[in-house]
């Protein structure tokens, strides 16, 4: 079953602008390192690293059908990357602690000048054998 659908688009000239604390709200200390490890690439590229990554928090608080609040908070959503290259979400702090148990289903893309993301959340139920939940 469904519990939530979040899509959000941002501006990648607008986190251009993003220094010192505001990327400490708003990031993970992960996505933070990551981050830095790109400080030789081009600012397109640096830019385009955070607004996908702040448009699946906006996407998984629209989701969560709450936006940000004290149970979810930025800096506790991380975005992942599978070896594959397929994104996923880790949560941490109050935001997993109240998070619903569910499948976080996540896809994101960027092309200038908007980084957009989409979250599903499903129900880690199964439901009765016909389907049904």
């Amino acid at each position: 079953m469904i519990l939530g659908i979040g899509v959000d688009a941002v501006s990648i000239e607008r986190v251009k602008k993003l220094k010192g604390r505001a990327l400490e709200k708003m990031f993970s200390e992960k996505e933070l390192e990551q981050y830095s490890k790109l400080e030789n690439a081009h600012e397109d590229i640096r830019a385009q690293f955070l607004a996908s990554r702040f448009a699946v928090k906006e996407a998984y608080a629209k989701a969560r059908g709450t936006g940000f609040n004290a149970d979810v908070v930025p800096n506790e959503i991380t975005t992942g990357k599978e070896k594959d290259g397929r994104p996923f979400v880790i949560l941490s702090g109050k935001t997993l602690d109240n998070a619903p148990r569910a499948v976080v289903h996540l896809s994101l893309t960027h092309e200038k000048p908007l980084a957009i993301a989409m979250v599903v959340l499903e129900s880690e139920d199964s439901g009765d054998s016909d389907g049904t939940v």
